[in-house]
């Protein structure tokens, strides 16, 4: 499988999580007993196509990262980079720290994330040369305007994206050089590598693998985690 090439886990997490309404980043936060971020971290540790995991934090959060995750002891390598004021600039300094093979971004505020579902999105990304996960939408969409319907959306054709997003280092660090050069703001790795001309092939996600915003995320995520733990153990 993916043709010996190098995979790195890069784990985004450079964030302020403003909707929180704390003073603590979210990814620093409590969940099951353990900080927000350390689920993501433990996840790629434990998945073996997974060389190398790289951390990206606030740059002025590193040393109170470092000590939040002294519980985490990776059994591979394990580095942590500097964020940046956007998220793509985040990104791109975790992408510049990684080795040449395939890169699986991923935000720590999706601490649902499971290397079985990182497995699968690996395989869509070798067969096809990029992977994003998602879920379709279940709800019915449209579009509006001024606060009126303008016309109802096909939610069949309508997904949710989520990360990991994987792509080859060299194309993605060609994307978001391109991105800052030209002062593009991309809220994804995915948007950028589109405006690139990259075709961008779906993998399945998970509820699980939703993002943690607002504090309510973090008690429904609890649940969840619990309940999909009883259910591996059964």
């Amino acid at each position: 499988m993916l043709n010996n090439s190098r995979v790195t886990a890069i784990v985004v997490a450079g964030g302020m999580g403003t909707r929180m309404n704390s003073p603590l980043p979210k990814q620093f936060m409590l969940l099951a007993g353990r900080p927000v971020v350390q689920w993501s971290l433990e996840c790629f540790n434990s998945f073996d196509l997974v060389d190398e995991i790289i951390l990206v934090l606030p740059s002025d959060r590193i040393e109170e990262g470092r000590l939040l995750l002294k519980n985490f002891g990776p059994d591979k390598p394990f580095n942590i980079v500097a964020g940046g004021e956007r998220r793509q600039d985040s990104v791109i300094n975790g992408v510049r720290a990684a080795s040449d093979g395939w890169l699986l971004v991923h935000d720590a505020a999706r601490p649902g994330m499971t290397p079985e579902m990182a497995r699968a999105a690996l395989l869509v990304a070798e067969q096809n040369g990029n992977a994003v996960c998602a879920v379709p939408s279940a709800d019915t969409l449209v579009r509006a305007t001024a606060g009126k319907v303008v016309a109802p959306l096909d939610r069949t054709e309508v997904f949710r994206l989520q990360t990991p997003q994987i792509f080859r280092r060299h194309e993605l660090l060609a994307g978001l050089e391109h991105a800052c050069a030209n002062n593009l703001a991309v809220t994804d790795e995915s948007s950028i590598m589109a405006k690139m001309g990259h075709e961008i092939f779906l993998a399945e996600g998970s509820e699980l693998n939703n993002k943690i915003t607002c504090p309510s995320d973090l008690a429904v995520l609890e649940i969840l985690l619990a309940d999909s733990s009883r259910q591996v153990q059964k």
